[in-house]
């Protein structure tokens, strides 16, 4: 499609988000899609079982809202509104779900944009292929918005501030597609969302992760929602709110139009097609150096009492982040730890206090040394590492590696271990059945009712 034109920014992308179907969008964009929601909804049924989930759920009860729509992991029902809000926290309540590609701006837009479109469409009776193409067009949104953002800090050197709030434009998009609304009502919705479009980010000051899930995947995923709901209820808001003065990037960045950027390429390439699936249960900047730590204990069959020293080499910034706050074990360097002694993906043993409180833990912690690599500060190098295990009998053995992309049997291996966690094997594997076939389903609200569950916590697995 040729996106030269001269209609706003906001109506060029309306436009084209109602051009494409999605028997559109290409083979590949599809297959990512749907592997996006089932390795998503694995992670969310895990994460349901998490302390955050509960006292969300908690919170549900204390509203008393309507029983429409499915809590992923969870038996009772709650509003719209509150299942996007929990939905999409659970999405990020653990470092365990995908990430988007380490050159950009904004992250976590999957957890946001899947909720908005299950939940959306649970209400509205939407098929499987139109939450799947809601998610690819939103998604694009969140990204191309954020993309805006990255952009002016590059330019002007000043920081933006809150990085999520791409997010919020995206889960309107998708959860505004799910319910059917008009063109006009989406410019209404994406107006409305770009007044709920807000959010701080102080999660190096935290220990539990739940302030950092709830604004980088619920808030997202609520206020979204909201915004389609109020614009398909018939609430008015000043269209195309991506352009001019007092729009969207005028009042956030001060800049009254996105760009020729924010349109460039549309339909020819999708942002979604670069998402990251996380192998392993820690922040993204980790998981190159937790994959090199237990490649090298397998390969050399070492056992943590064997170990010495660990030393790994990373990008500067990942250090800062991750090694001098404190941070709940899924989210800080205390997940290489837990890999040293325990193996494995590590999401009991990250979110079980006996693992990261026992002698062993305590002692391998100590034994981590952490080197920066000033020649790595380009953001690719977040994906790379070296990792080098000093044993107790003298040998030095080294593994300098790129983080390996996930292919879809190691994300059935996930599934299988974080649903089974949860449900048990045999109905992780019957519902890897349902959700990979996400794209036949008439009715998105026949999947969710298969997501329901006593509720289950992580102490008892």
């Amino acid at each position: 499609m040729n996106t030269i034109t001269t209609q706003s920014a906001t109506k060029s992308f309306i436009d084209w988000m109602y051009s494409v179907r999605y028997e559109d969008l290409p083979g590949d964009v599809r297959k990512m899609v749907q592997l996006a929601l089932y390795d998503g909804i694995g992670n969310i049924m895990a994460c349901s079982m998490l302390p955050v989930a509960h006292r969300l759920f908690n919170f549900i009860r204390l509203t008393g809202d309507s029983s429409n729509s499915t809590v992923i992991g969870f038996p009772q029902r709650t509003s719209v509104i509150n299942a996007a809000l929990v939905n999409g926290t659970l999405g990020h309540a653990d470092e365990v779900d995908a990430i988007d590609d380490p050159d950009s701006r904004g992250n976590h837009v999957i957890a946001v944009s899947m909720a908005a479109a299950l939940t959306a469409g649970q209400l509205a009776g939407a098929s499987g292929s139109e939450v799947l193409r809601a998610v690819v067009l939103g998604y694009e949104l969140a990204k191309r918005v954020h993309s805006v953002a990255a952009k002016f800090k590059e330019a002007t050197g000043t920081d933006p501030g809150p990085f999520d709030e791409g997010n919020t434009m995206g889960a309107a998009a998708v959860a505004g597609i799910s319910l059917g609304l008009s063109p006009d009502q989406m410019d209404v919705a994406l107006s409305l969302a770009g007044h709920l479009a807000c959010g701080i980010t102080p999660f190096k000051r935290e220990t539990r992760h739940m302030a950092k899930s709830f604004t980088r995947g619920g808030v997202g995923a609520k206020n979204g929602v909201t915004a389609a709901l109020m614009a398909k209820a018939g609430y008015d808001a000043p269209r195309d709110i991506l352009d001019g003065v007092q729009g969207f990037f005028h009042s956030y960045l001060g800049v009254e139009d996105p760009g020729p950027g924010f349109l460039a390429g549309l339909g020819q390439e999708y942002c979604i097609s670069s998402l990251i699936f996380k192998r392993n249960s820690c922040g993204f900047g980790l998981q190159a150096p937790r994959q090199a730590l237990l490649e090298l204990i397998t390969e050399h069959s070492l056992t943590h009492d064997e170990i010495a020293e660990i030393q790994i080499e990373m990008r500067p910034s990942d250090i800062s982040s991750y090694f001098t706050s404190q941070r709940h074990p899924a989210d800080c360097g205390d997940s290489l730890a837990l890999a040293a002694v325990y193996g494995g993906m590590g999401f009991k043993e990250a979110h079980q206090e006996k693992f990261s409180s026992s002698t062993e833990f305590r002692a391998m912690r100590a034994r981590i040394k952490v080197l920066p690599r000033e020649d790595w500060a380009n953001a690719r190098f977040r994906l790379h590492t070296s990792v080098t295990i000093s044993t107790k009998d003298g040998r030095k053995l080294t593994k300098e590696t790129d983080y390996r992309q996930m292919n879809e049997e190691d994300l059935d291996t996930k599934f299988s271990h974080l649903v089974g966690l949860r449900v048990g094997e045999p109905k992780a594997e019957e519902l890897a059945g349902v959700l990979k076939q996400l794209d036949t389903t008439g009715n998105i609200a026949n999947v969710m009712v298969q997501l329901e569950f006593p509720e289950a916590a992580i102490e008892e697995v």
